[in-house]
């Protein structure tokens, strides 16, 4: 019995192998990223999100369910964030200084491992939209001060006790929605954008756009 179940699940993995195409390659390019929505107190905007741009690089496996629809798993390392901006911070140089009104921004760069697997569909023999959920894991942050009108000599610093580098959500889930065009039998151009599901740190979600170019290898 053992002989004949291990002889179906092999006819049927040559089945699937017959029936399904497969082809890897590798891609890489740029995004736009951005944490939402700001955060307000009573009203009033207290820390401003803003986008800022970082890149991704990886590599893929497109599986050919038809002529037209496909399946796509990526792998992907990516450095992506947000920038932060505080208007009119309180804050003084020592306790025996007035008060000021300052204004801070930061740079919030996230390392993260990608996970997308998105369906394709073709709607012409080059042009392709596509769809699916991603999980990433940020497995490194850094918080670099952009300005600091208290004391512009930290400027280009990273600030250690941020919270946003001290105690943050690792993972993340989300929804790319996406259209490509194949330029050549092996290299196509891509505009994804990311939209994330689940709240991190209970205050913001990720959105990310990214935009590259894909090569097939094999």
């Amino acid at each position: 019995m053992k002989k004949i179940g291990l002889l179906t699940v092999l006819l049927i993995s040559i089945s699937i192998s017959a029936q399904f195409e497969a082809s890897f390659g590798v891609k890489a390019g740029t995004n736009y990223s951005q944490f939402t929505p700001d955060m307000e107190v009573a009203g009033t905007t207290t820390l401003e999100y803003q986008g800022k741009i970082g890149y991704y690089v990886g590599g893929f496996m497109n599986i050919s369910l038809s002529d037209k629809l496909s399946i796509q798993p990526e792998l992907l390392f990516a450095n992506q964030g947000t920038k932060t901006f505080v208007e009119n911070f309180p804050a003084r140089e020592s306790p025996a200084e007035p008060e000021r009104l300052v204004d801070v921004k930061t740079n919030v760069n996230e390392y993260s491992i990608l996970l997308p697997v998105v369906f394709r569909y073709g709607f012409t023999e080059t042009f392709f939209i596509e769809a699916g959920p991603q999980v990433s894991y940020a497995f490194d942050r850094t918080d670099i001060i952009r300005l600091n009108e208290l004391d512009p000599s930290t400027e280009g610093e990273e600030v250690t006790d941020s919270p946003f580098v001290t105690d943050f959500d690792e993972l993340d889930i989300a929804v790319n929605l996406g259209v490509g065009i194949d330029l050549t039998e092996k290299l196509e151009l891509n505009l994804r954008y990311a939209l994330g599901i689940i709240e991190r740190d209970d205050n913001y979600k990720t959105a990310v756009i990214n935009f590259g170019l894909g090569f097939k290898v094999l």
